[in-house]
């Protein structure tokens, strides 16, 4: 254990892993106060933020000798992730129907809900370990993580009209779907409450709190302030033309806080890999300079603004029709690469199952 409780330093971890939920907070009263800054704002964030978040992990793995000799098959096997958005597309193809292209969708939309989620969960959990939280407190944390986001994010589905449409929902909910979401809503509600409660009589025993704090305030905290502060405002794209636009402020903010926090645990572990050897590796020299490490994963997301202009998503820089075969091309592309994202993620993070990882983390051994 590191004996200070952080994953790399109080200054770093306040400003990767905390400080990140102020940066998204900041962009959601900027779009909110300027909307006219909402796509702009949208496209610096695909560029330093979302790009070069999805390049950490191919670089982290496939530029890794090492990695490429130890997970050799699940670098290979992962790719076939890649293909499913194409084969719903042939599939819709084949049928005359576009509903396999948007089941598609909507898996790969809630599969990137459960990846925030579940990052949270893991660094949570790594303070957790750290401040030497007791298995009761972990699992207090655990249930009130998981299970109060996604109440916000059923709620957050079911009390907007735009996203009730895209739901196949009648835009103003029925009186007695009205009821159930209030209910859902102040389930929420007490729930949190309840939490903050239970992390005041924490502070009172002198327990760990930081692990508490990050699910209620960054988590939580800035989940609920995007869901229904920003997305009140929804749309902030003037005559949305796709689904997509009703809700990229909401994209921004979530966004901006699960890339930060990825970025900062990518550099952490890679500086900890990295410092004691020699290896000239581009992996390990990249790895020993995370500014230099930056400007490249920026540099390569590039292609991935040209992705993104293929598709079509966004107004006044689309290369194709968002609905047009080239568009639903690039689509299936960008939700590919996602979902390859969120796979091999799950898979090369497991701190209690790999002692180099613990290491990287900081972290002596393994909870019991």
């Amino acid at each position: 254990m590191t004996g200070q409780g952080w994953i790399a330093s109080a200054r770093y971890d306040g400003a990767f892993f905390f400080g990140a939920a102020l940066l998204a907070v900041l962009a959601g009263m900027l779009v909110l106060v300027a909307p006219v800054l909402v796509v702009p704002l949208w496209w610096v964030w695909l560029g330093l933020v979302d790009g070069p978040h999805f390049a950490a992990t191919w670089v982290r793995t496939y530029l890794d000798p090492q990695e490429r000799r130890t997970r050799a098959p699940l670098l290979l096997g992962s790719l076939v992730f890649l293909l499913p958005g194409f084969i719903a597309l042939g599939v819709g193809r084949v049928l005359g129907s576009p509903a396999p292209f948007e089941a598609f969708l909507g898996f790969a939309a809630l599969w990137a809900v459960h990846h925030a989620v579940r990052q949270h969960f893991g660094i949570m959990s790594i303070y957790q370990r750290l401040g030497g939280a007791s298995p009761r407190a972990r699992a207090q944390d655990s249930a009130f993580l998981h299970g109060t986001m996604w109440l916000l994010f059923v709620v957050y589905l079911l009390v907007f009209p735009g996203n009730r449409t895209l739901l196949g929902l009648p835009p103003e909910p029925s009186v007695q779907e009205q009821w159930a979401v209030r209910a859902l809503a102040a389930t929420s509600a007490a729930v949190i409450l309840g939490y903050a409660g239970l992390l005041a009589r924490r502070w009172r025993r002198s327990e760990a709190l930081r692990p508490g704090l990050y699910a209620l305030l960054v988590a939580v905290g800035t989940s609920a302030f995007s869901y229904f502060l920003v997305g009140a405002f929804e749309p902030l794209v003037p005559n949305p033309t796709n689904g997509e636009q009703l809700s990229f402020a909401v994209v921004i903010v979530g966004g901006t806080l699960h890339g930060v926090q990825y970025l900062g645990i990518v550099f952490a572990t890679n500086r900890r890999r990295y410092a004691a050897g020699g290896e000239a590796t581009l992996a390990a020299r990249l790895g020993r300079a995370p500014v230099l490490a930056y400007g490249c994963l920026v540099a390569v997301s590039l292609l991935y603004l040209v992705v993104n202009a293929c598709r079509g998503a966004s107004p006044g820089l689309a290369l194709f029709p968002y609905d047009s075969d080239a568009g639903r091309f690039f689509l299936a592309l960008y939700w590919g690469g996602a979902l390859h994202h969120y796979y091999l993620d799950q898979k090369i993070w497991h701190p209690r199952r790999d002692p180099v990882l613990r290491r990287e983390l900081g972290l002596a051994e393994p909870s019991p």
